[in-house]
């Protein structure tokens, strides 16, 4: 009868250090996992963020002169929406921050130059990780060019 006890406790006490060993090998596995997949999300939503702003501007620009729409959108987290020009071409740009202190820069092209605020000189605003903005995209005609507005209220 004694001898069953100490063959219990034995399976038992040998089932804890697998156990333990287990846990001590996955959990970081896991946890590294768990950010990576955390940070392709967020880069995925800031690309859907920008690309509703995108369409929304490509809405405004190819409608008529003095256009101008109001949306709700939803702003994921907290990012500086820039707007930037390479090789004649435009584009809406965010650099999001990943888990492992990299940046990962975001761009979405767009037909025309873009400002904010509405201010020509203003080409990037900084918003806030909140549930929606209401938006206002305006059709702006200066120095025989146009570009469209952002201004988020």
């Amino acid at each position: 009868m004694n001898n069953i006890g100490q063959l219990s406790l034995e399976y038992i006490f040998i089932f804890m250090i697998l156990l333990i060993i287990f846990s001590i090998i996955s959990v970081p596995l896991l946890t590294e996992s768990m950010e990576n997949t955390q940070d392709v999300s967020d880069v995925v939503k800031c690309k859907n963020t920008l690309s509703q702003l995108a369409g929304e501007v490509k809405f405004v620009y190819y409608s008529d002169e003095g256009t101008k729409i109001v949306k709700s959108i939803h702003i994921p987290n907290d990012m500086k929406i820039e707007y930037k020009s390479y090789n004649g071409r435009h584009y809406l740009s965010t650099n999001l921050k990943l888990n492992d202190g990299s940046t990962k820069n975001v761009m979405v092209e767009i037909p025309c130059k873009v400002t904010f605020k509405n201010n020509p000189n203003y080409y990037y605003t900084n918003v806030y990780n909140r549930w929606y903005y209401n938006v206002e995209f305006k059709w702006i005609s200066s120095n025989k060019t146009s570009n469209v507005d952002i201004n988020f209220k």
